[in-house]
């Protein structure tokens, strides 16, 4: 851990000398004349240190390249009854434009390449490997702004400042071209950084996870099948030169923070960093009282003195993740959902879901202020699109078959990965023991609202993977410790397989995506012998492996949807994708854990997701062009918008 504090405070440092001084982007000579930065690796590497944390922070790889992305597919949702609403990007409401273009930042990493490889000082390894890490992080901006858009400015070469606005550079023509640029950044990154490198600093290894994440990108938009050996060999290296970590749930907590799994990790100290600064902890955590629990009559308490959870919690998980996480079967060993398993089917009996017709019918009672709370709410029962089940799942324990409540049976033996990614009911978090039935502390009915929102979960879950622990409680002005994974192992085996599927080799697929379903989840491996038994096991595992992470899942998506076919419900490639088309669901448990109900989350028009084909690439700034329009440059609107 000294390590990465030491690293961590040079990286401070260096931020702090740069930030304050705007000419840096012109010349890097705010504390030390040009000579002198470029003189020697420990002063280049200060450079190299902050342009990297505003590169992860600035280009859509630190904080706020996960919870905001999960909530756009089923995994996730954003829902707030007090004044954040919900998602329209996921309603397809308003316009979601994007910037492809970032001067200052590309400048940098110019400068990085240009100065270090002009340096008369450092020695040859040093040179290529600092190069190769300004080639990587040029290369990520360039990939961040071809997924989103598909276009950008393809600026290579240090230009003044006074260029900034102009940047007298054609756009890339079309997703093609500006995926050869990203690719050709990041196979030099590959080729040339260092094989190990300090917690918090990448290297080669890293810049091969990223190199196969946007071969595999490149791949589906441009249908170049080279590609795919492209993300086979970065992510084969990867998996042959390192390993899995035994304990999944601690790499995304301090804990494992400098587990050797994490290749890259974006890490922050506690004298700079607190629990408001970041949309992973400040708007995951729930705000909910002692009061609110005493008027919801819930069976515990707090067991802490002060209020643990006082945050503003808008994003959770859905059932749709949960749903995703197999469960052994008692009897078999078999890795089976839920509903499959032989102890759900032994003490549990399912009921007609056509019943649930009145609100309240599966439990309801007041809480002390004589406010209604319900299962299903009168809104479970309104809004709900019709072309899906309104209601997939009413269930209740058979009568004397068991001791255990409906939450042990559903919840338990669980992929391993389960309880490190999703709090939900008899959870523990942060000391405090979580009920989320009707009445329970953390219940979305446990404040103002019946069906949640008010900074609490209005799903039945909350998250817990890549949400940073407080050492005391959940409060915005708390200080903490914490740290994002950038690229790690696990993804690169995901990666791997994903590549092979396309390729149409189901074996080494299958291998492959068994590593981490093995080693991370515990579950005994996929047995599937065919191209679609495949795809269903693989979108699964990369689902439930990759969950709330850089983002991955929504780009993810997108991917499925250009291949078509067994990766999109069997839809022509490029059409609709199934799965960013249609509601998502939530759940809700009886006060005596005996009764579930899984239905639409409706509320507030939330059962209305959307995704025309448009979206597979976003609108371009209007105000960006506008701009180079002004300037005689080209400016053309993406297709569809």
């Amino acid at each position: 851990m000294k390590s990465i504090l030491k690293y961590l405070s040079a990286g401070i440092c260096a931020i702090a000398a740069v930030s304050c001084i705007d000419t840096l982007d012109t010349h890097p000579v705010s504390s030390f004349d040009e000579e002198t930065v470029w003189g020697s690796r420990a002063t280049a590497e200060a450079f190299i240190n902050a342009t990297t944390g505003s590169v992860l922070s600035s280009a859509g790889y630190g904080s706020g390249a996960s919870v905001g992305w999960q909530v756009r597919t089923p995994d996730g949702i954003q829902f707030s009854q007090v004044s954040e609403g919900t998602d329209g990007f996921a309603l397809e409401n308003g316009r979601p434009e994007v910037n492809p273009f970032s001067f200052s930042l590309l400048r940098r990493c110019n400068l990085i390449i240009e100065k270090v490889e002009a340096s008369e000082n450092m020695d040859e390894t040093s040179k290529r490997e600092l190069a190769g890490t300004g080639h990587l992080l040029r290369g990520m901006i360039f990939f961040n702004a071809a997924r989103q858009c598909g276009r950008l400015v393809p600026i290579t070469e240090v230009l003044s400042e006074s260029d900034s606005l102009k940047a007298n550079v054609p756009m890339t023509k079309d997703a093609a071209e500006s995926y050869r640029l990203v690719i050709e950044d990041l196979q030099i990154a590959a080729r040339d950084m260092a094989e190990t490198s300090l917690p918090g600093v990448p290297n080669k290894y890293a810049a091969e996870v990223l190199l196969s994440r946007a071969a595999l990108q490149a791949y589906a938009y441009t249908n170049d099948a080279s590609y795919l050996d492209v993300a086979i060999e970065a992510a084969k290296d990867v998996v042959d030169h390192n390993g899995l970590t035994s304990n999944y749930r601690n790499l995304f907590n301090q804990q494992g923070a400098t587990d050797p799994e994490i290749l890259w990790g974006y890490y922050r100290l506690p004298n700079n960093t607190t629990m408001g600064e970041f949309s992973e902890l400040m708007r995951t955590y729930p705000n909910v009282s002692l009061d609110n629990m005493k008027n919801s009559q819930s069976p515990v308490t707090y067991k802490a003195a002060s209020q643990t959870f006082e945050c503003w919690a808008i994003y959770f998980p859905t059932q749709d993740m949960v749903d995703q996480y197999l469960v052994r079967d008692e009897a078999t060993g078999e890795a089976l959902p839920w509903w499959e398993t032989s102890q759900y089917k032994d003490n549990v009996e399912e009921l007609d879901v056509n019943g649930v017709t009145e609100a309240g019918c599966v439990d309801s009672y007041k809480q002390l202020n004589g406010s209604d709370r319900r299962i299903p709410s009168p809104e479970d029962l309104s809004n709900a699109r019709e072309d899906y089940a309104h209601f997939t799942h009413w269930a209740r324990l058979k009568d004397g078959v068991t001791d255990r409540d409906i939450s042990d049976i559903i919840y338990g033996n669980r992929d391993n990965r389960f309880d490190g990614t999703i709090i939900h009911d008899k959870s523990t978090w942060l000391g405090e023991t979580i009920e989320t039935m009707l009445s329970g502390n953390f219940s979305q009915g446990v404040r103002d609202k019946e069906d949640g929102g008010w900074y609490n979960t209005s799903t039945g879950y909350y998250w817990l993977k890549g949400i940073a622990e407080p050492e005391e409680r959940a409060y915005f002005e708390n200080s903490l410790e914490a740290h994002y994974v950038v690229a790690r192992v696990g993804e690169a085996y995901m990666n791997l397989a994903e590549a092979y599927l396309c390729k149409g080799d189901v074996a080494n697929a299958v291998n492959a995506l068994n590593v981490t379903r093995e080693q991370h989840g515990g579950l005994a491996p996929s047995t599937a012998s065919t191209v679609a038994q495949a795809w269903e096991d693989y979108i699964r595992e990369r689902r439930v492996e990759m969950a709330n992470e850089c983002a991955d899942i929504y780009y993810s998506y997108l991917r499925w949807g250009k291949y078509g076919g067994d990766a999109n419900h069997g839809k022509h490639a490029g059409d609709v994708i199934e799965d960013l088309n249609r509601p998502v669901y939530k759940i809700q448990i009886s006060r005596d854990r005996k009764q579930l109900l899984i239905g639409q989350h409706t509320i507030n028009q939330t059962a209305k997701r959307t995704f025309t084909v448009r979206r597979y690439l976003l609108p371009i700034s209007q105000s960006f062009l506008d701009t180079r329009e002004a300037y005689g440059l080209d400016h053309e609107q993406v297709q569809g918008w």
